[in-house]
């Protein structure tokens, strides 16, 4: 399988939706818990406010990911604010087509824009119990600097490798 990455386009909605949806009832590895349309995918990964990136991977004509960075919202009502010059990160990957390089091609793309747009530091916040996503993160320098009750954050500083 040869995995081709570029910019996210509003005709990959669907299939990006798919993915998601398809996640989101396996259960327990996204803060999502409602299904994704065509329309809100582009309203949330490929055109949000504080897009930074969103890159997809393909098979083919297959989309088989999908990578999206956008600024921390400086008016988040949270207690876990984020500074101004941070970005979060979301991945999401084919069930079934995990552990074939799609997440560290699309991250690779994505760690070259943040760092092209000034973000200091990239935060993956994730369940507790996605095991894969926390040791997937680590495994492209995420280091955990904050732990809840539910959700472990990471941060990644682009230009440190």
């Amino acid at each position: 399988m040869t995995i081709g990455i570029r910019e996210a386009e509003d005709g990959d909605a669907v299939q990006m939706a798919a993915i998601l949806n398809e996640i989101i009832e396996i259960g327990g590895l996204t803060a999502h818990l409602t299904r994704f349309d065509a329309e809100r995918i582009r309203r949330t990964f490929i055109h949000p406010v504080r897009r930074i990136s969103c890159f997809v991977a393909l098979d083919g004509l297959q989309v088989r990911g999908f990578q999206a960075l956008e600024w921390s919202d400086p008016e988040w009502p949270g207690e876990d604010r984020l500074p101004a010059d941070w970005a979060l990160v979301s991945t999401f990957v084919q069930p079934g087509h995990h552990r074939r390089g799609i997440g560290k091609a699309l991250f690779k793309r994505t760690a070259a824009a943040a760092e092209a747009a000034g973000v200091r530091f990239i935060d993956a916040t994730i369940r507790q119990e996605n095991a894969r996503a926390q040791a997937f993160y680590g495994s492209l320098g995420f280091e955990e600097y904050r732990r809840s009750a539910d959700a472990v954050s990471k941060r990644f500083a682009p230009g440190w490798r």
